[in-house]
């Protein structure tokens, strides 16, 4: 009997793991499409309008992190764009690492923090729009461009579009 609630419990266990792992596979399968819409913030933050698809937690980090949207989005090329990222797990997340992915299918890397772990409560960071720029031009910088932040493990933790004009 003991046994056999053992083997159940294993088998729970399993599946619950499996059933993690194929809805982070599925979110970051999300992540690597084209950019589309953005969640409309303004100077201060405030939401005027969302994008479904936009700053999601993924499964493996819900609960550990909040991603705030950017701001301002769409933004200008002569301003900085704020990212507020709120830790509430304590030795959560080792880690950031924020990229912007490029049509040519090339990454860059726009922000490291190589703290492990990051400690609790709000970081907050601003990066230069001509920094999603594949080649550091203003030209190039404007258009909507997807952003992915992983922890320093390359475990995929959000994603979302940043427009620039």
């Amino acid at each position: 009997m003991q046994r056999n609630l053992f083997l159940l419990s294993a088998l729970i266990i399993l599946f619950a793991g499996c059933t993690r792992n194929d809805d982070q596979r599925a979110f970051e399968q999300q992540a690597y499409q084209p950019a589309s819409g953005i969640t409309q913030t303004n100077a201060l933050g405030e939401v005027l309008s969302t994008d479904e698809d936009d700053w999601r937690t993924s499964p493996l980090f819900e609960g550990l992190i909040n991603i705030s949207p950017p701001f301002p989005n769409p933004a200008r090329t002569n301003q900085a764009i704020t990212f507020e990222i709120d830790v509430t797990g304590v030795q959560a997340v080792s880690g950031l690492e924020m990229i912007v992915w490029f049509s040519s299918n090339r990454f860059a890397t726009i922000y490291f923090d190589n703290q492990s772990p990051l400690p609790p409560g709000l970081t907050t960071f601003q990066i230069n729009p001509i920094e999603l720029s594949e080649f550091g031009t203003i030209e190039t910088a404007r258009g909507t461009h997807r952003v992915i932040l992983f922890d320093g493990n390359q475990q995929m933790i959000s994603y979302g579009d940043i427009r620039v004009e």
